[in-house]
């Protein structure tokens, strides 16, 4: 699944490619995943408009149209944009879900083999007012620490599972909540209540510097992601311990242990990370 890191690459090519040209027509192959209006409503409102901005909200990306209207996309595990020159280039395939046609007859296309994605039209650029996104934080560099640390210190859950909870903080997934605690020394077992406000603050810290390198890199490829047009990212030559073939621990050349954290597979050094009584 697409991270923040992942999220922002992908942002910043939208608004490379696809700003202030007129979408001539929007086709719709899956309308299940545009919701809560009918997939011809999202025509109506997106035909003749244009995409003035592209920004995100941790993994929730949000286009600004001409027309006032704000076309919310998640791309949940396997959403992909791609670009073409024109529609005749067009990769046409069972995971093709839409298609953006502008003027000048360049194409963006969505893709999603797994079908989670999803689209939304609001008139609010502010996630809080949507309800699928309205219990998200903000992301560690921005969220509020105190709100932070008091959600984890009235919480029995692992601490892995806390980070990765929307409404803690926003952007950080399976892979970074691996990074994070490690480079902190932190077992993702730790039960959230545990941890000292200096260790809270720390995540939160550690967080922004991880996902900012990731973001650096072009994001994380481990299985399939690719941020626009089959591009992968680099991110993964620097992790240091979220990969199957790190084998032992980079610092103490322990074994390398995986669990099931909240069903997420969670790797870990047992012996940097221990879990405290």
């Amino acid at each position: 699944m697409p991270e923040l890191p992942e999220v922002r690459v992908v942002v910043d090519n939208l608004n490379t490619h696809i700003l202030n040209k007129k979408i001539k027509q929007l086709t719709i192959f899956k309308h299940k995943l545009f919701k809560k209006f009918p997939s011809n409503k999202f025509q109506e409102e997106i035909v003749g408009k244009k995409f003035l901005k592209v920004e995100n909200k941790g993994k929730v990306i949000i286009a600004t149209l001409s027309n006032g209207l704000y076309l919310y996309s998640h791309l949940r595990m396997e959403g992909k944009y791609k670009y073409f020159n024109h529609i005749n280039e067009i990769t046409t395939t069972r995971n093709l879900i839409a298609i953006f046609e502008f003027e000048d007859q360049t194409v963006l296309a969505y893709y999603d083999s797994r079908m989670f994605g999803e689209f939304y039209l609001y008139y609010e650029n502010n996630p809080e007012y949507i309800k699928p996104y309205a219990h998200f934080a903000d992301e560690p560099d921005k969220v509020d620490f105190e709100k932070v640390y008091k959600k984890l210190s009235n919480s029995t859950q692992a601490i892995k599972t806390k980070i990765m909870s929307q409404d803690v903080v926003a952007g950080i997934g399976n892979i970074y909540a691996d990074e994070i605690l490690f480079e902190l020394k932190i077992h993702p077992e730790t039960p959230s209540m545990n941890l000292k406000k200096e260790q809270v603050k720390q995540i939160l810290e550690v967080a922004t510097k991880i996902m900012n390198k990731s973001y650096e890199h072009g994001g994380t490829t481990i299985h399939s992601f690719e941020s626009f047009n089959d591009k992968s990212g680099h991110y993964q030559d620097y992790l240091m311990i979220h990969n199957s073939q790190i084998k032992f621990c980079k610092v103490c050349n322990t074994k390398v242990e995986k669990i099931f954290v909240n069903n997420r597979g969670t790797y870990f050094c047992p012996n940097c990370q221990k879990l405290e009584k």
